[in-house]
Formats: C-alpha cells, sequence, structure tokens
C-alpha cells in the first residue's frame, strides 16, 4: 500500500469501526521527514465509546492511535501532535484542537527551577559512575542515563522535546557542537568520557533566544 492508500483505509476504518468522526495525523508522517520504518501516529474523536490505545502492525505499518471522546480536555502530551494534518473531521473540529495545541505550543513549556536542575545534574553525574562497573546493571544504567539526557537537554533549556527524532534534528541546527557531542555519546562503542562530555553540556544550561523553543519550525 502507498501512503495514500493507508490513510484512505485507516480513515474508513476508524470511522466505520471505532465511529470517529475526525482524525489528525501527526508526527513524521504529517511532517514529510517519515521513512520505511516510522509509525503511523494518529489521534481520533468519538462521541461514544470513550478512550482507546491501539499500537499494533497495521496493513504493513506499526500503528500508534490514540482515540478520545469528545469532550475530553487537552492533556499536557497532546503538545505532540503540534503540526499535524487533519485526516477528516466534524464542522471543524480537527482545526480548533490543532489551534489550541498551537497555542499551547507557543507559550512554551513549563519552566524548570534551578532546585530540579541540580537534582537532573546529581543523578547523572551518580548514573555515569555506576555506569563504569562494567556488569550487566551498569550497561543498565548508562543506557538509562542516555535515555535521560537529551530530554534533559531541552528541558534545563526551556525548549520543547518533542521526541529523539526531531530533536536530534533540531539539536543540530541550533549547536552543531552539541549535536557531535550527543552524536559520540549515543554511538554504541561511546566511551564513559563521551558519555561523560554529554552530561557537560546538557547541564551547562545555556539557553537560547525564546524564539528557539518553537522546535518544530527550527
Amino acid at each position: 500500500m502507498c501512503d495514500s492508500q493507508i490513510y484512505e483505509a485507516l480513515c474508513a476504518e476508524l470511522q466505520s469501526t471505532y465511529h470517529c468522526h475526525t482524525a489528525i495525523l501527526y508526527g513524521s508522517r504529517a511532517r514529510g521527514d517519515c521513512d520505511a520504518t516510522s509509525d503511523v501516529d494518529v489521534i481520533a474523536f468519538r462521541h461514544a465509546g470513550g478512550q482507546l490505545r491501539i499500537a499494533a502492525p497495521w496493513n504493513g505499518v506499526f500503528l500508534d492511535l490514540f482515540v478520545h471522546a469528545t469532550d475530553d480536555q487537552a492533556e499536557p502530551g497532546w503538545i505532540r501532535i503540534h503540526g499535524g494534518r487533519v485526516l477528516f473531521q466534524q464542522g471543524t473540529f480537527g482545526d480548533q484542537v490543532l489551534a489550541r495545541v498551537r497555542s499551547q505550543y507557543d507559550a512554551g513549556p513549563a519552566t524548570i527551577s534551578t532546585t530540579e536542575i541540580a537534582f537532573r545534574k546529581a543523578w547523572s553525574e551518580k548514573m555515569l559512575r555506576r555506569a563504569g562497573k562494567g556488569d550487566a546493571e551498569g550497561d543498565y544504567r548508562r543506557h538509562w542515563l542516555l535515555f535521560s539526557l537529551l530530554e534533559d537537554y531541552f528541558e534545563v533549556r526551556g525548549l520543547w522535546y518533542l521526541g529523539p527524532k526531531q530533536a536530534l534534528r533540531t539539536l543540530a541546527n541550533i549547536d552543531t557542537s552539541h549535536s557531535e557531542v550527543f552524536k559520540r555519546a549515543l554511538s554504541p562503542c561511546a566511551s564513559l568520557e563521551a558519555i561523560q562530555e554529554a552530561v557537560a553540556v546538557t547541564f551547562g544550561c545555556r539557553r537560547f533566544p525564546d524564539h528557539q523553543h518553537r522546535l518544530h519550525d527550527a
């Protein structure tokens, strides 16, 4: 199936099987930077039946679907649908959802306190030490630290973190030297020194101009 056939079949199933009146495609497929491994990320709405979560292979792709009730209030996690596109909608319902998300996005993320930043920095340094143990637990902590660092990098600077693909691309746009630091740290054969450098740049806390919290536009 080509993309247009996938979306056509998905819309039909959302309407006939799940009785959805609105569906919004978001993520890499909405942005146009998807590849063969990219999920089909969709949020949909229906008048009856309540919430539903589906994450499973579907027609040769992986479908990541959130179904909400029409009157569900927007959640903080809905920021991920910023930049999405309406597949079908009742009236202007989908457009209104995206407009509310855009307002949230433009307002920027909540500010993290200096106390919280200091805590995360101390935790990262502790995890780095334990990652050097050379056993399975140390390796686990190494991966745990790397998983957290990229999100921390954005959050301590007051920037939206919208997932690894978009974050890494945005980092390359706003700071090439820090992007290279993360590339080295995320390499499967990275040294502890490379990861230590990523910890250091993460908590250097250099902020970017306010307009750069709009990661979708970076």
